[in-house]
């Protein structure tokens, strides 16, 4: 008999995870947001008109309507006047980039997980959540093109288990994001923030917003070792060896909370929303937030 590929197995386990994960959030909640979406601003799928750049229908002109939208050449093809009515202006799908570096692949005694466990399971459940709006969401680096439905979340679960470190730079160059999507990164932001700020400008001057879900272990974030420690890198980094690890425990945990800010203030730079998750909490509430996010952003 065979033995099931171990990855298999990881794949089903943070599927099932992030469709349990998704059904936690109670049904009338996602509702009333999705109500609130539509009579604000749209619902991705459905054409509304409004203010907008892009083209939908010609419309016989009417005692409501403007005369300043009126398309003079189409009427004096027609019998009546018409006006020219352009969709209304909306997210057009929203595209999730989930951190796949060695350094995700962490995970202290006290997290539930590692970084990339969680954030494989979190960007799956928002999926799934989207899918089930009939929003349209896509995987950077596989997805061809935005898609919604069962048949779209299954691809995306799979392709999210296939997925290999991602590079902005290739993908950027290489591919065309639809104009006004939502962008969502799930990482630990450990990368130079440099190249963070480079990313969100290139989405920001494609009229992207987005938001930022950090992700971190609670050792990263509090250093609770003591005595002599051993520290050995994730990648090429060298190993190092602290005799008294609780003597630098209050600088580190000034690094870190400054170098979270740095993040933070990138996502207020370019008016992007942040949000924030140690793997020892409940997947759960962070869910909550970045869907509440998304829907501060439109979608």
């Amino acid at each position: 008999m065979l033995k099931p590929h171990r990855a298999s197995i990881q794949e089903l386990d943070e599927k099932g995870e992030a469709e349990k994960l998704a059904g936690l959030l109670p049904s009338l909640t996602l509702a009333a947001a999705h109500q609130t979406s539509a009579h604000d601003i749209g619902v991705h799928g459905r054409r509304r008109t409004g203010i907008g750049e892009d083209f939908w229908q010609f419309k016989q002109y009417g005692p409501d309507d403007a005369t300043t939208s009126i398309d003079w050449r189409q009427s004096a093809k027609r019998e009546h006047v018409f006006i020219r009515q352009k969709e209304q202006e909306t997210s057009e799908s929203v595209w999730f980039w989930c951190d796949n570096t060695v350094t995700m692949k962490y995970a202290s005694r006290t997290a539930e997980t590692n970084k990339a466990s969680r954030a494989s399971v979190l960007t799956m459940a928002l999926a799934l959540l989207l899918s089930q709006g009939g929003e349209k969401f896509g995987l950077f680096g596989h997805s061809e093109k935005a898609a919604t439905g069962s048949t779209a979340f299954n691809k995306f679960a799979a392709d999210m288990n296939r997925r290999g470190e991602f590079n902005f730079d290739t993908f950027l160059k290489t591919s065309r994001l639809p104009r006004k999507s939502t962008i969502v990164m799930i990482s630990d932001f450990l990368a130079p923030i440099e190249n963070l700020k480079t990313a969100i400008r290139t989405f920001v001057d494609l009229g992207c917003n987005g938001l930022l879900v950090h992700v971190a272990d609670p050792a990263e974030v509090d250093l609770p070792f003591s005595g002599r420690t051993r520290f050995e890198g994730l990648s090429d980094e060298e190993g190092m060896t602290i005799g008294r690890v609780e003597s630098v425990q209050s600088e580190y945990q000034d690094l870190f909370r400054e170098h979270r800010q740095a993040v933070i203030t990138l996502a207020s730079q370019f008016s992007w929303e942040y949000a924030f998750h140690r793997t020892d909490e409940n997947a759960s509430s962070i869910l909550a937030e970045a869907f509440e996010a998304l829907q501060v952003k439109g979608v």
